[in-house]
């Protein structure tokens, strides 16, 4: 089978979840015998303003086709110009480009510097079309439906979207993000340390904006054009795909697409490593997630901070330097994927206290995969691959809840969670998800 993907592009150049979900799958379909590709938004020239795709070096054993002049992409970091985003353009490269290389499956994982012409070429030519919603980019400009340090409450209606986004990047940002020249600096330390701050300060609480912005209807209506187009794109795909029932819950709350399945997702990196541990009196906890309130961390730390008055018998490993340290702490560099044995090994319960709609969550079947039982608040899709017997769901989750949650945890009941977790979870290889996403999206219902 011939099978393109189109994602942000190549690591190092891109990181993220996003990519390393599509490089894993397209290295496994590589494995299974398919001629794979990646076709990703490169360059937009300042002057010269034709789309073309231009083939690049194959990378990873993976072609590489380059969209150049392709909408703008916005990252996470929102959306002012709308026409800039929306704009439509000449489809006769893309009929070409599809003619010529005769895809089977066109795998789109996001909607980011896509034209709508490029998918109404490819179902024109009667290819399949999947779309993996990794994201809510197709709803919320920022990704994250997430403000003021919670869930947006006026995401349907649009009305705060403006104030939202009015620290989007500029366009000219946008075009020295994408150019050639950003590709090669990107890793140099100056950008890198720039690029670092600019991270930093994306969460901070005291940047979030205020309710008292009061919208227009023209700007509410502006915000509800730029979702219609998606939703246009969306209606397009054979089928869709779902990483959790969280991420199919929400998103059809916006969208009503056709034919969609769900399917947990893994990585390369994770191995059924599961094994029997021992615990006790001490509760050894692990965050894994960075410093920011919609992964949950400042939640987490006032529960534990209210914790440790009651009681000293527990430590929080977390891997990164706090803004605000604590004497239970143990504080760890930023690990790699082959640290994680030994980090599980130090690890008696994961804790995933997101705030936000985490789509997936892979930090939670990283635990699952050594054994170590997990919490997690009622917004991580993850929750879909273990129940109760092997981790808690912490219901309408508060600061409250996950204290009292974690104040009865005790060495007996995380010994049943562990054996259970050794006899009930499954944990699906890269070459058994791929395998899925073939037979339930590829195929023909």
């Amino acid at each position: 089978m011939k099978i393109f993907h189109y994602s942000l592009g190549f690591p190092p150049y891109r990181s993220g979840g996003m990519t390393k979900f599509c490089m894993d799958l397209m290295i496994q379909q590589k494995k299974d015998g398919n001629e794979v590709a990646l076709i990703w938004p490169g360059q937009m020239n300042f002057l010269f303003k034709e789309v073309s795709i231009k083939k690049q070096y194959p990378q990873f054993g993976i072609l590489s086709f380059e969209i150049v002049n392709p909408l703008p992409v916005s990252f996470d970091e929102g959306i002012l110009d709308i026409n800039e985003f929306t704009k439509s353009t000449n489809s006769s490269c893309f009929k070409k480009f599809l003619e010529q290389e005769k895809p089977d499956v066109i795998h789109v994982h996001t909607f980011m510097g896509l034209h709508r012409e490029f998918l109404e070429e490819a179902q024109k030519l009667k290819i399949r079309l999947v779309f993996s919603v990794h994201d809510f980019f197709a709803v919320c400009p920022k990704v994250t439906l997430f403000r003021n340090g919670q869930v947006c409450s006026k995401a349907t209606d649009c009305t705060l979207c403006e104030h939202c986004n009015k620290s989007a990047l500029s366009l000219n940002k946008i075009k020295i993000l994408q150019s050639p020249v950003y590709r090669f600096l990107k890793d140099s330390p100056l950008v890198k340390k720039i690029r670092k701050g600019h991270r930093d300060n994306y969460f901070k609480e005291e940047n979030n904006y205020t309710d008292t912005w009061i919208a227009t209807e023209q700007s509410s209506i502006r915000y509800k054009t730029l979702r219609n187009y998606y939703g246009s794109m969306i209606d397009l795909f054979d089928s869709i795909h779902y990483n959790s029932t969280l991420t199919k819950n929400v998103f059809e709350k916006f969208f009503i697409p056709k034919n969609t399945c769900i399917i947990p997702i893994t990585h390369s990196s994770i191995k059924d490593n599961r094994k029997i541990k021992t615990f006790n009196d001490c509760l050894r906890i692990t965050y894994l997630g960075p410093q920011n309130g919609a992964k949950g961390y400042f939640l987490l730390k006032e529960c534990l901070d209210g914790l440790y008055k009651e009681r000293q018998n527990f430590t929080l490993n977390i891997f990164f330097t706090p803004i605000d340290a604590a004497p239970y702490m143990n504080i760890h560099g930023r690990y790699t994927y082959d640290q994680l044995e030994q980090i599980f090994d130090e690890t008696d319960v994961l804790v995933a206290p997101s705030i936000w709609y985490e789509t997936f969550g892979y930090t939670v079947l990283e635990a699952l995969s050594f054994g170590a039982p997990v919490i997690t608040s009622e917004n991580v899709g993850a929750k879909d691959i273990f129940d109760s017997k092997c981790g808690i769901v912490v219901k309408n989750f508060s600061c409250d809840t996950l204290k009292n949650t974690i104040k009865q945890l005790n060495s007996r009941q995380l010994q049943e969670m562990n054996s259970n977790i050794m006899s009930a979870i499954n944990i699906d290889s890269i070459s058994v998800m791929t395998k899925k996403i073939h037979d339930l999206c590829y195929k023909e219902n």
